[in-house]
């Protein structure tokens, strides 16, 4: 990764980084290692480049320099650097790179790996800890809160400890929570339904009973994590019909199978990219990229059209909004992520058949057949190993058919 760390996976949140501080390292000197972490971020529209960084604002202090200079020295050293196109210096100290587009959409292979490239881990594996010990990993049984109030606490709890263990240190040594994160983009080892086992049957006539049998638990662990504020204004909304402490008489759409409610919307959209990348294209006999091939031309040219390098954008953003969330011990900033991402894919897959593509059975213009549509696959597996991933962490199961 030394000499060009945007190699492989292509331009990851994790090989940015590397990338940038390597850079930096060498227009400071020193070691990369001692540089703090570069954060790269995509740039709002209308700004120049793919990513920007405020990398030399933090070290400016340090080593005695002003930021825009540091800035401007490290912006030339990065033009110098394979896969980036350009770099800018801008005030008070920012970098905006520019990247070459198969760096870009590379990441569509590292995004398949789900809970490994949202914490930026290379595995999620068995523990160590002792079986007796209480599973960390453990959700709370909604029902048996009594009010709906004392429920959503419960599941905001569990969603902040998953969240803090997948982003945590201690994260790689841990399993991660079910159903499990593929392993290479690989589907889960059994299938999961739309089935709710709390919804028109949750055990006991409590308040919180009541609403699980009317949303059922994944509504309601969505629900309850959708809003910031810890205790929420009476009335108080997180968008149309959809209230932040829905009642059981009143769930709003929260009770609807439709995407006018945000827990279905992203289940749905998961279940699609899921079905598309490993069960339609099975039974057609298409195959996804193999490993270690790159993407030919054709291929980055339409993963770098507008819908899909919107989607792509949305992959880089996964990381991120993992560690805000669990920096900020807020589950709402994963929770907006997912609906996002679910928004972009569904915008996407809209926009072009993911499976035929235009190039299934016949040449690329570059001579590749079916690249494209083996690119198109390659992304619908990225985007349901992150949906399936951020689905677990809040606790709720990410269905495998339509």
């Amino acid at each position: 990764m030394a000499g060009d760390p945007l190699s492989g996976d292509g331009a990851t949140p994790w090989r940015l980084d590397a990338l940038l501080r390597l850079a930096c390292a060498a227009v400071v000197g020193g070691d990369p290692g001692d540089l703090p972490p570069a954060e790269p971020r995509r740039v709002p529209p209308g700004r120049p480049g793919d990513y920007a960084t405020a990398l030399p604002m933090r070290i400016a202090g340090r080593e005695g320099r002003a930021a825009p200079d540091l800035a401007a020295d490290l912006a030339a050293e990065l033009r110098s650097r394979p896969q980036v196109v350009d770099a800018v210096a801008e005030r008070p100290g920012f970098v905006n790179l520019t990247l070459a587009p198969a760096a870009r959409v590379r990441v569509v292979r590292a995004a398949a790996e789900g809970g490994a490239y949202l914490s930026g881990r290379t595995c999620w594996g068995a523990s160590g800890r002792d079986s007796d010990a209480a599973d960390p990993w453990a959700l709370s049984a909604l029902h048996e809160a009594g009010t709906a109030e004392r429920a959503r606490a419960w599941a905001r709890a569990d969603a902040r400890r998953r969240i803090a263990l997948a982003a945590g240190p201690g994260g790689a040594a841990l399993p991660p929570p079910s159903p499990r994160p593929a392993r290479g983009g690989d589907p889960p080892a059994a299938d999961a339904d739309w089935r709710d086992p709390c919804l028109g049957s949750a055990p006991g006539g409590t308040e919180a009973a009541r609403l699980l049998r009317a949303i059922g638990e994944a509504s309601a662990r969505v629900a309850f994590c959708r809003s910031q504020p810890e205790r929420p204004r009476p009335g108080e909304v997180t968008g149309p019909g959809l209230p932040a402490l829905p009642a059981p008489d009143e769930p709003g759409n929260w009770a609807r199978h439709t995407d006018a409610n945000p827990a279905f919307a992203v289940r749905y959209a998961h279940a699609h990219a899921h079905v598309t990348a490993f069960r339609w294209a099975r039974d057609l006999g298409l195959a996804r990229t193999p490993a270690g091939r790159g993407y030919c031309a054709a291929a980055v040219a339409d993963l770098d059209a507008p819908p899909a390098a919107a989607l792509i954008g949305a992959l880089f953003d996964g990381p991120g909004a993992l560690a805000a969330a669990a920096r900020r011990s807020e589950p709402h900033i994963l929770v907006r992520y997912l609906e996002g991402l679910s928004a972009a894919y569904h915008e996407w897959r809209e926009s072009c058949d993911a499976i035929t593509g235009e190039s299934t059975g016949r040449a690329t213009a570059d001579g590749g057949r079916g690249e494209i549509t083996a690119a198109r696959l390659d992304t619908c597996a990225a985007v349901a190993g992150v949906l399936r991933t951020g689905l677990s962490l809040l606790g709720v199961s990410a269905p495998t058919r339509l």
